[in-house]
């Protein structure tokens, strides 16, 4: 067999060996057969006439050149056919993540090709450092990062400009500044950090309208890449000082690390699954694991010449792969991850690369089957795949608002062809640069040039965004009920009060009391009012607490001592957790929070409670009417008037983003009242004739007109955020909720 080993610049072939004489001993076989092969191709050595017949033929001993014997003995044919393996796993990888972003039938598990990704990169990047300390007793630093830096770094901040320059032209103002603060972070190779901290749920889709959203995981790469070599040369130091096996202490080590890392991912995904998902001490033991199998992988290798060892390896591979496949069909949003269900695909990859170094790409292997071209030229542009086809998917739904799954998938298909070209015209030259090899202060200096050139352009993407939008005075810098919901002045366009890019901020007085997503309790501060006032409550969700600026208005009027109970995204009704199901509402620190208030409420015994709640939870009326009356029976054991306002209809997208970019029409951003299922039990309670003691207050004719609802009304904007009114527009409101208080005869005095 022919056989090839590739060097930088020289590749070498070994011939066919010819032998003389006795065996030649192993210190000398491999330099002696090298001397003998030449020999015979070029008979520069004839064997002489008077030779003894019993006597061996001279052997002359041509030196073979040390950076051929370095390349044999370093480089060996099991590696050159499983890097073909693992080129063709992740082309898979990069195709299951683009089809499950493109929204296509049964691939709603495709995420698990990020699991993938980070296996490989456990494994090529592990064995890499652990063979350059075997071959110098050393890892070159500067090297390793200068070969990250002209890698990664050039095509990544390339994307990151072109979509910088896509999403000013194609986004409304607000989201522009809003893209330019993501698309920094990656620069920044700190992306998955900033979702942490907005708590953007990636599985649940709270990420889809940012177009760095896919950064994520290459962050979580990046800072691998920074700290890996650190944690495997100080093992191997650690090793050579104690004089124990090398790869016996780095095993350990990494071990233990990925143990840890399991465990804080397998917590957090029950507590926080933001943080598990996104975090890089939740995501490293996948790397580890790759890691383990490059530790192993010469004890692997020795395996491959025994034939029941093969026919184990190609059943492994294969069930790897299927393993795979399996849960990119079987897994979904409602899927608590990456937590346990995370093993399947991470220890399928690992069972993949496994095959791969014993069985490499002989029939059946699965390694064979991955070596296909297709798969590895996929492989080759997955890294440039990957970074274009998140921005182009984003920015096509934005502009067209078009979420069809074949014409996604054809969108996918053109940042294909953007990925093929980046990588042939941007990504192999430099990667082949003989001049970036040599001198590797210059390939970091092209990382670091990457990265300073992209951060600057988003940096001034944002500050021109913020200049532009929020420059205009208020239309409305006098607001009241009568110039925001009184006779319609007819203006169609103009700046907003309040202003777009301060709307979010927008929120009632004492906002610290609304008891964010994964913390329990309540804050005893939380009371206003007299001591000696009358006792009443606000309960609810963050769609009661919107309600804060009128609630305490109306306790000021009637001399009331106000206690608020509320928590985001944990309704009133006792909503219990559903099979499959993640949602906040579900979640312990939900249910706990809502016991406690329910107690202390009881232990009140206020007179009145003020109750509100977002209509979208659940789309079931029975599962939902049954959750409300399971709270509602609690609470009337108090005695006290219980008062409902009623939701307020669901834009569901971000109105000042929308109207950021559309001062010129604002109907452009208005919505319909029935775009999104909306359950209220107690409502239609009523129109059947039951809980008739809880008087209903309901605004929403002054959001809506028929079933058209506004986003601004005359200069003022009515929402913060896709869901929630400003307050602004709740204070507007206030005299129409004190009406409604009179019509229904409501006292609230407290007798």
């Amino acid at each position: 067999m022919t056989t090839y080993w590739e060097e930088p610049t020289v590749r070498y072939r070994e011939e066919p060996t010819v032998r003389y004489g006795p065996k030649l001993t192993s210190a000398t076989a491999q330099t002696e057969r090298m001397a003998l092969a030449r020999m015979s191709r070029t008979a520069a050595t004839p064997v002489p006439a008077h030779r003894p017949v019993d006597q061996p033929p001279t052997t002359v001993v041509v030196p073979t050149p040390p950076s051929k014997t370095r390349a044999k003995a370093e480089t060996k044919k099991p590696e050159n056919h499983f890097f073909n393996d693992v080129e063709g796993l992740r082309g898979i990888a990069v195709a299951l993540v683009v089809l499950f972003h493109a929204g296509v039938p049964h691939m709603a598990g495709g995420f698990v090709g990020v699991d993938v990704f980070f296996v490989i990169s456990g494994f090529l990047i592990t064995g890499l450092l652990l063979r350059e300390y075997e071959r110098n007793g050393r890892v070159s630093f500067r090297g390793f990062y200068a070969r990250r830096a002209r890698r990664i770094i050039p095509p990544a901040a390339v994307a990151i400009v072109a979509t910088s320059i896509a999403v000013w032209f194609l986004m409304p103002m607000l989201s522009v500044f809003r893209q330019a603060l993501d698309l920094l972070a990656a620069a920044m190779n700190i992306a998955n950090w900033r979702f942490i901290a907005a708590g953007k749920d990636y599985l649940a889709g709270a990420s889809d309208d940012s177009v760095a959203t896919h950064f994520w995981s290459l962050s979580i790469e990046e800072q691998f890449y920074f700290v890996w070599p650190l944690l495997l040369v100080a093992l191997a130091v650690l090793a050579r000082r104690m004089r124990w096996s090398m790869r016996m202490v780095v095993g350990w080590g990494i071990a233990v690390v990925t143990a840890a890392s399991l465990f804080a991912s397998l917590h957090f995904t029950a507590s926080d699954p933001t943080l598990s998902y996104m975090a890089t001490h939740t995501r490293a033991w996948q790397f580890g694991v790759g890691a383990l199998v490059a530790v192993v992988g010469p004890l692997l290798t020795g395996l491959m010449m025994k034939l029941r060892v093969q026919i184990a390896m190609w059943v492994l591979g294969w069930a790897g792969l299927s393993a795979v496949l399996v849960t990119t069909a079987a897994y979904d949003h409602t899927t608590p991850y990456p937590g346990v269900a995370a093993l399947v695909p991470t220890l399928g990859a690992a069972a993949i690369i496994v095959a791969g170094q014993v069985a490499a790409s002989s029939r059946p292997a699965v390694g064979w089957f991955l070596s296909a071209r297709p798969l590895r030229w996929l492989g080759k542009v997955s890294y440039g795949w990957y970074l274009w086809h998140w921005p182009a998917l984003v920015l096509f739904k934005s502009y067209t608002q078009n979420n069809s799954w074949p014409t996604l998938v054809g969108v996918t298909m053109g940042a294909l062809v953007l990925a093929w070209i980046s990588t042939s015209l941007l990504e192999r030259p430099i990667m082949s640069s003989k001049e970036l090899k040599r001198n590797l202060q210059a390939s970091l200096s092209v990382g670091f040039t990457g990265t300073i050139a992209a951060a600057a352009v988003t940096m001034t993407l944002g500050v021109l965004a913020v200049n532009m939008a929020s420059g205009a005075a208020s239309s409305n810098p006098s607001v009241s009920f009568e110039s925001v919901f009184g006779a319609d002045t007819g203006a169609t366009s103009g700046p907003v009060t309040p202003n777009p890019f301060k709307a979010f901020d927008d929120r009632p007085d004492r906002d610290e009391c609304l008891v964010p997503l994964g913390e329990r309790a309540q804050p005893d501060t939380c009371v206003d009012g007299p001591s000696d006032g009358v006792p009443a409550v606000l309960f609810g969700d963050s769609h009661a607490q919107q309600w804060l600026p009128v609630v305490a208005a109306i306790a000021k009027e009637n001399n009331w001592r106000l206690n608020q109970f509320t928590k985001a995204a944990c309704p009133v009704a006792a909503l219990q957790p559903r099979d499959g199901r993640t949602d906040p509402f579900t979640k312990s620190d939900c249910l706990g929070w809502r016991e406690d208030s329910v107690n202390a409420i009881i232990a009140l015994k206020p007179k009145y409670i003020v109750i509100s709640s977002l209509s979208t939870y659940v789309p079931d009326y029975q599962e939902f009417k049954t959750a409300w009356d399971q709270t509602l029976s609690r609470l009337r054991t108090t005695g006290a008037k219980i008062i409902y306002l009623r939701d307020t209809p669901y834009p569901n997208k971000n109105m000042p983003e929308c109207i950021s970019g559309a001062t010129d029409d604002w109907s452009a951003c208005d919505f319909d009242l029935n775009n999104t299922p909306r359950t209220e039990p107690i409502v239609t309670d009523q129109v059947r004739g039951q809980n008739l003691d809880i008087p209903v207050l309901d605004l929403n004719a002054y959001l809506c007109e028929d079933n058209k609802c506004r986003a601004v009304r005359n200069g003022t904007l009515l929402y913060r955020d896709d869901s929630h009114l400003t307050a602004t527009a709740v204070k507007a409101l206030l005299p129409a909720v004190q009406a409604q208080i009179r019509e229904k005869a409501i006292d609230l005095s407290g007798r």
